[in-house]
């Protein structure tokens, strides 16, 4: 029992370690220069570990994403009495992380200027923005799951589709994360509302 414990801890630190610096790598040389084979040794581990926890480059990029729908559905099948679209609102509209406890008033200098360098190395590989568009296509049977309505689902996935555009346009352009944060909460405040109103 110890000894699978420890093997599981020594997997999910050698998990994040690869995943931590293929991140700096992405971040640096930008995703599409990057190889698997850097991957490995920057993260002192060989290649075939690395497809072995993450199987393609793109979901080194975007390994927090199963983590971000799981949070979605969770929150939505523990709504109680809510609505789904109330249920999810908080997390779309108060953060500019979907799955963290992050307040917009927390996020400085620093916080975002590593999420516009996130931002541009996804914008800058269109390898990664189509896979941003398949992940969340995928997001529709586990919400719809979740929330008892495929035409609810449809309608928040276009919800975060929104919200998702709308952080990177700001990001790009140069925009505080105050401006960037009253367009969420206008913006896909106004789309929440009419889910809402519908449902």
């Amino acid at each position: 029992m110890v000894k699978d414990g420890l093997r599981e801890r020594k997997r999910m630190e050698t998990r994040q370690r690869i995943s931590d610096r293929a991140t700096r790598l992405f971040e640096r040389d930008g995703f599409d220069n990057v190889t698997l084979a850097q991957v490995a040794e920057a993260a002192d581990v060989s290649p075939k570990t690395v497809t072995n926890y993450f199987g393609a480059k793109e979901d080194l990029f975007f390994d927090a994403e199963p983590a971000i729908l799981d949070a979605l559905a969770e929150t939505v099948r523990q709504r109680g009495p809510m609505t789904p679209t109330a249920a999810l609102r908080p997390m779309i509209i108060d953060s500019p992380v979907l799955n963290v406890a992050c307040p917009w008033t927390v996020v400085d200098d620093g916080i975002w200027a590593g999420m516009r360098v996130w931002s541009q190395c996804e914008d800058a590989s269109a390898t990664l923005r189509t896979r941003r568009a398949a992940i969340l296509q995928s997001w529709l049977e586990p919400l719809a799951e979740a929330g008892g309505s495929a035409a609810w689902a449809g309608l928040m996935v276009g919800v975060l589709v929104l919200r998702h555009d709308l952080l990177r346009r700001g990001l790009l352009g140069g925009a505080t994360p105050e401006e960037v944060e009253r367009q969420v909460r206008e913006v896909a405040g106004r789309a929440l509302d009419a889910i809402e109103r519908g449902f």
